[in-house]
């Protein structure tokens, strides 16, 4: 059988309507074209912050290194050390992913102990995983009495609260490292509420996990950093709050966070001055009860209401007649546990909390009387010129003895994570994080404070780029991602319970309680 074909000749782009490829149209528009691409490399080499787009370096092995290299080696490669730990540091991440969301339970409570001993220690199912970074210490026994707190508060005696106050800038301004911290240790030492809480957001990144707060956004306010009170009174928090009339806020207990769910003690932070004025409380429903803030002379005082350990919402309120000025609140509860307060002080150098009034913050401190201080500052010291680097020891000395006085309160310095910065195809260390890294271990190693090496506990010079590749380390390659941030919160704890391990078997498994 014959099968016939018909061909028809294909249409020409000309027959089309279009320009052919030899058509002077399309050779301008491709001319045009390369002549683009051409200006946008030029730009990668003239154009210092495009720099890290340059297709071609003198290091580089081949054109374009710039785009394969990354995906080859990671942002800019990374040691055997480095890439261990990073794996070590994404175990973590999962870890973090796969963390109990369930609500903490309430725990026992022992009325005494037996022949003034607590019971043996017990091994705890964390003690089992491997520590990222120790911590340094000046002498074995620094931590001690914070341990020694912590061990009564794990036995479940009443009244033991183990209280930290952590301040410190971006790195905790959203409270996802303090919030980890409160969280992990309320797991496994029992939740004694939420802690110390601003009447206001001093910025808009000002958030606490655990607990519901709104304001109406009438209060005038001083923050710190802004060095706006000449009286340098700013409250433990750092942002003082005042009005003559109508400004309230209000806080109640979570609903559906594993922690802060129930309140005992709720207590206001506030300054009593000649014309002050009334601060009214209403409980629920209940009916108000006020504050008298007049006095003869300016001086710091504390309301505290005691409630039903239970739900609650508490609104605090400036009545009009007189001008209220108020430091913030505490949410706690009359049951042994841990409170880890987050005092974020987005933007501060660490120098801005010389800020304080000395007598002031040790009598906010003195009151708090917290079992451990904890200070993470250094991301915004990064920038400081050499000439205020070489005197940043000093400086960063002066702010651990603010806070500290010439007491022995146990203390921990975390130091800022790592900065990066890009060059051509690599990610790499700010020039800076070793010189703070370093001011800072010495500074708090010579005041009596614990270190813990956060640069290195990342992995060291350059593991930004790992951290980065791994979604942890955010793109301004300043701050990590909430991730990154919880992950160094169980850092911090896992560093914190070595100690702890290590100070009850020490002490032959037990510890005295007083």
């Amino acid at each position: 059988m014959l099968v016939s074909t018909t061909s028809s000749p294909l249409p020409s782009t000309a027959q089309a309507g279009q320009p052919s490829l030899g058509s002077p149209g399309t050779f301008t528009k491709v001319i045009s074209g390369m002549l683009t691409l051409c200006g946008l490399i030029a730009m990668t080499y003239v154009v210092p912050p495009l720099h890290w787009a340059r297709p071609w370096t003198p290091a580089d092995p081949a054109p374009f290194w710039n785009l394969i290299g990354r995906e080859l080696l990671g942002d800019g490669g990374a040691s055997n050390d480095a890439t261990e730990r990073i794996e070590a540091v994404e175990a973590l991440a999962r870890t973090i992913d796969t963390v109990d969301v369930a609500p903490i339970e309430d725990r026992p409570i022992v009325t005494a102990a037996v022949a003034g001993q607590l019971p043996p220690y017990a091994p705890h199912p964390d003690d089992t995983e491997a520590v990222p970074r120790s911590l340094d210490l000046p002498r074995g026994d620094t931590l001690d009495p914070f341990y020694a707190q912590l061990a009564r508060t794990e036995a479940g005696l009443a009244g033991e609260i183990t209280r930290v106050t952590h301040w410190g800038d971006s790195a905790i301004a959203n409270d996802n490292v303090t919030s980890t911290l409160r969280e992990i240790m309320q797991r496994r030492f029992g939740d004694a509420g939420h802690g110390f809480h601003l009447l206001t957001k001093p910025d808009t990144s000002y958030r606490h996990r655990g607990v519901e707060f709104s304001d109406g956004e009438s209060w005038s306010h001083c923050y710190i950093i802004n060095d706006c009170k000449r009286d340098g009174l700013y409250g433990l928090g750092g942002t003082t709050v005042w009005s003559a009339g109508g400004a309230s806020s209000r806080f109640a207990t979570a609903k559906s966070a594993p922690n802060g769910r129930k309140l005992s003690r709720f207590e206001v932070w506030y300054v009593a001055a000649p014309g002050g004025g009334d601060i009214r409380l209403t409980v629920d429903r209940d009916e108000p009860v006020y504050i008298d803030t007049e006095a003869e002379a300016v001086e710091d005082r504390w309301f505290t209401l005691t409630l039903p350990d239970g739900p609650h919402s508490i609104q605090v309120r400036a009545n009009a007649g007189g001008r209220v000025r108020l430091h913030g609140v505490v949410l706690e509860r009359d049951a042994p546990g841990v409170v880890w307060d987050g005092m974020a002080q987005l933007g501060a150098f660490s120098s801005r909390m010389l800020n304080f009034d000395p007598d002031h913050l040790r009598r906010q401190i003195a009151h708090r009387d917290p079992a451990l201080l904890v200070f993470e500052f250094g991301g915004n010291d990064l920038i400081l010129k050499d000439a205020s680097l070489k005197r940043y020891e000093d400086q960063f000395r002066s702010v651990l003895r603010h806070f500290r006085g010439e007491g022995n309160r146990p203390c921990l310095v975390v130091a800022p994570a790592d900065h990066g910065e890009r060059k051509g195809q690599r990610i790499v260390s700010v020039d800076a994080m070793g010189t703070v890294t370093l001011a800072q271990r010495a500074a708090a190693l010579a005041e009596g404070c614990a270190f813990f090496d956060t640069w290195a506990a990342m992995g060291g010079p350059n593991a930004i780029a790992s951290w980065r590749k791994s979604k942890l380390m955010s793109g301004d390659l300043s701050h990590l991602t909430d991730t990154g941030q919880r992950v160094m919160g169980r850092m911090i704890y896992l560093a914190l319970m070595e100690g702890y391990r290590e100070y009850r078997l020490r002490t032959d498994g037990s510890s005295r309680a007083g």
